[in-house]
């Protein structure tokens, strides 16, 4: 064998490595971004966490609901709803409101990602949601007055 086929033959290994590098490097990239949203999404629904609670403390929604009232704002037709047929106060339904709004948010970050779930963690995610807002009671309440007006498709579908 001569110097240049061998040299021919190194050639085409080099230009097969590089072929390959490519290929993994165009991988990584992808992990890399899928990652990154992951991370982005993770991180919007800890903050947003992190409202939800403050806007739950008494003292917080108290001084909330004297501002809405005072400036005219409207009210959420769930807390109308709770105050009107279920005898709650401004405050409690508001407080409520609050937490479902926070137990959405949880929901929320799951269902993007439900398909890399497992069969078990699936049936466990898609049972509660399918049960907090598919029967009567607090959570169908707020599924039909914050949710299903403002909710996107992909996120409906599991009620």
């Amino acid at each position: 064998m001569s110097w240049d086929a061998m040299a021919a033959i190194g050639q085409m290994l080099g230009s097969v490595a590089v072929l390959v590098t490519l290929v993994y490097l165009a991988i990584q990239v992808r992990h890399a971004r899928a990652e990154a949203g992951r991370a982005l999404s993770q991180g919007r629904g800890e903050a947003l966490r992190d409202i939800f609670a403050q806007q739950r403390d008494e003292r917080i929604n108290r001084l909330t609901l004297k501002a809405t009232a005072a400036l005219r704002g409207p009210t959420h037709p769930f807390t109308t709803a709770l105050v009107d047929q279920a005898g709650f106060t401004l405050e409690d339904a508001s407080l409520l409101l609050w937490n479902q709004i926070a137990w959405w948010n949880y929901f929320l970050q799951i269902i993007p990602r439900v398909d890399e779930l497992s069969a078990m963690e699936r049936t466990q995610f898609e049972v509660p949601i399918r049960s907090q807002y598919g029967q009567a009671g607090v959570g169908r309440l707020f599924f039909d007055t914050y949710i299903k007006p403002i909710g996107h498709t992909d996120a409906v579908r599991y009620i």
